[in-house]
């Protein structure tokens, strides 16, 4: 029999017996903090579990496929297990909340430091009745999900090294709750109104406050909703805020009062703390302590060191709109509004937020000044977002009715990391604080050797030499993306229709050569223009748009109906080829057949390409007939291909990726998605082939490169700001291999 115990009864607490969030409330109880009362249910029936579910073997070597077929199976086993449960004999407070207190143990039964990662993984769950059998399964099933399994193992860890406790807490009413980070003798609050989950959940801007040498300094936050609990009801809700916006939530007393609580959990955890907390409602109750953690970094257990972004307050804040974070970073501008049908300025005003129902590629020539770009269509992986994460433009997509909800002249907010944009009061100053992640740099990284390759994904020269040292080559140059600037509002079959082929060459040459000047001795692979009809009716003499432009008149099928915007990239690369850039390989995009690959090489035959030894000709492969026609590729004599995750993930899945309501639908984790992966790459590796891929899945979800570099993978092409920790992820995918 199990059940709940008292966890400040217990004669002693051991952090493999209770988890590490348990043990850490013990620790603060004992040092006089106040803790919220806690029950804690101890790991024997998940360790009772595993014993009975979990085959055995090395489950930890299984590669993503397998182990999303193993987190099915068990999450049906764990839904059939029966389990002898009993609360005690006693009642719990409602409501609470559940919460997993994990620890983990090495081979001999010793407790081991949780990594940094593992916060966030394995959620809490509220609940206004007694908690029941069907509630533990749920918070233990978190364990077993396919994302979670490639976690552990990435650390090594078979299921039975994890100790999963479970506590619950009562829930009270709560006036603010917040964090607190103490390093040194610097402090950092975060607070949001009611319970903290509109904190932990995005559902909040927090009001901030700074502490240093006695000075506080606040940055209100904006918070519409309040998560409250109705003690007589034994309800939680969510609440509509009177004033949404955060100025100074707490008072200077409680927030000395505050901070004395985290200075008093500081000298027995050490420098740098982190703290969660709420104040009681009435407030005169005070504070208490829901969680505690020692601030590190995950690389060397050092105590982290904080820099604060230097951004203006956020002003009074009149509504807000969420959206899909598709470009980090943040922004302070007045709006412009393009509505459809608007005409297109030739360039677009400095100092704006750009806001519209699309953005396609061909308005980023006119968007260099730009603070910020919003969207009410698109999605992570849409190209818009693509290339605003290229050119540092924060950028929210998937925004409903931002064209209706705001007009041009509004003041703006935006927040590319978040998803949100806010309409402010003023504007006095238009600001733009780039990604952090994109501003990183990480030497340490360029000392790495990995088999692996680890290339680039890019449109421009920019930064491309800063990164020399930690790219082995481009894996892709995006064509229609490169030539954007040089085409002076026109589009490339308009040139070609005026008789200006020999100009449009000289245009590609001069927009290509600086990225192979910056690349001396490491291939770069140029993909030929894939003109989608959607894509570029903003410039002159676009052709009309389709009705389906994603499966039209596109890729090489478009060179057979009128080769010659091909011919004309073909001689441009033949000339760098004749400068001495003979590191150049070309990529054929959006292939649907052999014959289309068959016409495509007798032009390039004729172009004189293949006459240098180090031409290579690939395929983007992210038609999904690729699986099927693979050797006959191979015979045909393509020397490698491109995965490209993005399209071939909605094509096999049949979503597409830049409407918002199936963003979550669209998942390259997907086990159909995976298998076709995994195959690609062991059938070229059969057939001779290179293997390269070219998609935003291992920047999205990590955790896919383990799988990536167990499958064989030659390279793996990422985004600049994406290099540093792809090139780790590798040398460590590779190190347990």
């Amino acid at each position: 029999m199990v059940c709940f115990r008292d966890l400040f009864t217990l004669p002693t607490v051991d952090v493999s017996e209770v988890g590490d969030k348990a043990y850490t409330l013990a620790q603060l109880k004992r040092w006089g903090l106040p803790v919220p009362p806690t029950w804690v249910l101890g790991p024997e029936p998940w360790l009772e579990i595993v014993e009975a579910l979990v085959p055995t073997g090395e489950w930890a070597q299984r590669d993503a496929i397998a182990l999303q077929q193993m987190a099915q199976g068990l999450g049906k086993q764990l839904d059939h297990y029966r389990l002898d449960f009993d609360r005690g004999g006693f009642d719990l407070p409602l409501p609470l909340i559940l919460r997993c207190s994990l620890s983990i143990c090495d081979a001999a039964g010793q407790a081991l430091p949780l990594p940094q990662d593992f916060q966030g993984l394995l959620a809490g769950q509220i609940c206004s009745t007694q908690p029941d059998v069907e509630q533990l399964r749920q918070l233990w099933g978190q364990v077993l999900r396919a994302q979670n399994l490639r976690v552990w193992r990435h650390h090594g860890l078979t299921l039975n090294q994890l100790q999963l406790s479970l506590i619950a807490h009562p829930l009270v009413p709560a006036a603010f709750s917040g964090t607190l980070l103490v390093v040194g003798d610097r402090a950092w609050l975060e607070v949001v109104a009611g319970l903290g989950v509109s904190l932990s959940q995005g559902e909040a801007v927090p009001a901030c406050c700074q502490v240093e040498d006695g000075h506080h300094s606040w940055q209100p936050g904006y918070q519409d909703r309040s998560l409250q609990v109705d003690l007589v009801s034994r309800a939680v809700d969510w609440q509509w805020c009177p004033e949404p916006t955060l100025a100074m939530p707490l008072t200077q007393p409680q927030v000395n009062q505050l901070l004395q609580l985290g200075r008093q959990a500081q000298r027995h955890i050490g420098s740098g703390v982190r703290l969660e907390w709420l104040v009681e409602e009435p407030e005169g109750l005070g504070f208490v302590i829901t969680q505690a953690a020692a601030w590190q970094t995950a690389e060397s257990g050092a105590v982290a060191t904080i820099e604060m972004p230097i951004a203006p307050a956020l002003p009074s804040v009149q509504a807000a709109i969420r959206g899909i974070p598709a470009a980090t970073g943040r922004g302070l501008a007045s709006a412009l509004v393009l509505k459809a049908g608007t005409p297109m300025p030739d360039r677009l005003p400095a100092g704006c937020i750009v806001v519209a129902e699309d953005i396609q590629p061909d308005l980023f020539g006119r968007a260099a000044d730009v603070v910020g770009i919003v969207t009410e269509a698109g999605s992570a992986t849409c190209h818009a977002a693509i290339l605003a994460r290229e050119r540092g433009i924060p950028a929210v997509v998937g925004a409903p009715h931002a064209v209706s909800l705001i007009a041009t002249g509004d003041p703006l907010w935006l927040d590319g990391d978040k998803g949100i944009v806010y309409i402010v009061s003023e504007v006095k100053t238009p600001w733009r604080q780039p990604s952090i992640a994109a501003a990183r740099t990480t030497p340490d990284a360029e000392k790495l050797e990995t088999r692996t390759r680890v290339m680039v994904n890019l449109s421009q020269a920019s930064r491309l030499a800063d990164h020399a040292g930690l790219i082995d080559g481009v894996g892709l140059v995006r064509s229609e993306w490169l030539l954007l600037e040089g085409l002076e509002g026109r589009h490339p079959q308009h040139w070609i229709e005026a008789g200006q082929a020999r100009d449009l060459e000289a245009v590609v040459v001069e927009r290509l050569r600086p990225i192979l000047a910056a690349c001396p001795d490491k291939p770069v692979r140029y993909r030929s223009l894939d003109l989608r009809s959607h894509e570029w009716t903003y410039l002159q003499g676009s052709p009309s748009r389709e009705v389906n432009p994603m499966l039209g008149l596109r890729g090489t099928f478009s060179y057979q109906q009128d080769s010659r915007l091909f011919e004309t990239e073909l001689a441009a690369l033949r000339t760098l080829q004749e400068e001495g850039y003979e590191q150049l390989e070309l990529i054929l995009p959006f292939v649907r057949t052999v014959e289309e690959v068959q016409a495509c090489q007798h032009q390039i035959s004729r172009a004189g390409l293949p006459q240098v030894d180090q031409f290579c000709l690939w395929i983007m492969a992210e038609v999904p007939s690729v699986l099927f026609l693979l050797p006959a590729y191979a015979k045909a004599g393509i020397q490698g291909i491109a995965i490209g995750t993005n399209d071939l993930t909605q094509l096999l899945l049949a979503v597409d990726r830049e409407q918002p309501l199936l963003a979550a639908t669209y998942d390259e984790r997907h086990p159909a998605v995976l298998a076709a992966l995994q195959y690609l790459i062991r059938q070229a590796q059969a057939q001779g082939m290179g293997c390269s891929l070219c998609g935003q899945a291992p920047v999205r979800f990590p955790e896919l490169i383990d799988s990536l570099v167990d499958w064989g993978i030659d390279s793996i092409c990422v985004e600049l700001a994406a290099i540093a920790a792809t090139r780790k992820a590798i040398a460590a995918a590779e190190t347990k291999g």
